[in-house]
């Protein structure tokens, strides 16, 4: 099946929790569904990897314990490992134009062996790349000029005005984006998540990595923290990891997580303090 063709199937069905069952990373994947849905043989390029930027003894255990395809930084240059594989990034253009960004990637590629490049992350938000559409489209060039697949920069949200305006913009000036990558924090139900990763590919006809996603509680407080419990979160991310899988447009996902005493996002966190991991964790290393 075309990787840019939508799997026919009911995205309930691709949610339900233990519905998919996925083989391991590299070869093909085939998925034990109810019997009212056919069976699909599922891509064997859908990557599982995370993002973390730790530089000690300790990052690198802990991405080897999560048995990964694939890891990222959020930055230019690896920091402690180039197995399993990594993507660099261009997350700023201040990373970009004053620490040199596109002459780690070139230099490292040797090592890293990538053919990927992820663009800038959350350009719409003043915490993270904040830039203006117009800038990001006058530097795109240089991304280009690596001559990587390049992932679309990754706006806050999945149906950001920003992103649109990106690549209507890229699109009149011929730039050049290969596949669209999103963050996705909200409650743990399976289908409309599936549904928003769907809706990307459909608005821009691309393939998709999910680079960033977990379950938040953005209401929470010190007095409320979050309300979703590990047993809920564990399910979505059974249901979710099964649903992306078998999507043909989906090449990558990456779990995102945060200190396991955040308010917010403790339920989603894959290492207890300490740095071991929780049984969120252990469920991940298991997909």
């Amino acid at each position: 099946m075309e990787r840019r063709k939508f799997l026919a199937m009911p995205l309930a069905a691709l949610a339900a929790p233990g519905a998919l069952l996925a083989a391991s990373a590299g070869s093909a994947r085939a998925a034990a569904i109810p019997a009212a849905v056919p069976s699909v043989t599922l891509p064997a390029d859908t990557l599982k990897g995370f993002g973390w930027g730790g530089k000690d003894a300790l990052a690198l255990q802990q991405i080897k314990s999560l048995k990964l395809d694939w890891h990222y930084t959020w930055g230019s240059h690896y920091n402690v490992t180039t197995n399993p594989a990594f993507v660099p990034m261009i997350k700023s253009e201040r990373t970009l134009l004053e620490q040199d960004a596109i002459g780690w990637v070139t230099r490292q590629l040797g090592e890293t062996r990538t053919k990927h490049l992820l663009g800038f992350n959350e350009p719409d938000n003043r915490a993270q790349a904040n830039m203006s559409v117009d800038r990001a489209i006058q530097l795109w060039p240089k991304l280009q000029a690596t001559g990587l697949r390049l992932g679309s920069p990754a706006p806050a949200g999945t149906a950001s005005p920003w992103l649109a305006e990106f690549m209507a913009k890229a699109k009149k000036k011929g730039l050049r984006v290969d596949f669209m990558t999103m963050h996705r924090y909200a409650w743990p139900k399976a289908d409309d998540f599936l549904k928003k990763v769907t809706e990307l590919h459909e608005r821009y006809g691309k393939p998709v990595w999910v680079t960033e996603y977990a379950v938040a509680d953005w209401d929470a407080t010190s007095s409320r923290p979050c309300v979703y419990s590990r047993a809920q979160t564990e399910d979505f991310m059974r249901a979710t990891v099964a649903g992306l899988r078998a999507m043909p447009f989906v090449e990558r996902f990456a779990w995102k997580t945060r200190p396991a005493g955040d308010i917010k996002m403790g339920c989603s966190a894959l290492f207890h303090t300490n740095g071991t991991l929780t049984t969120t964790g252990k469920l991940y290393a298991s997909l």
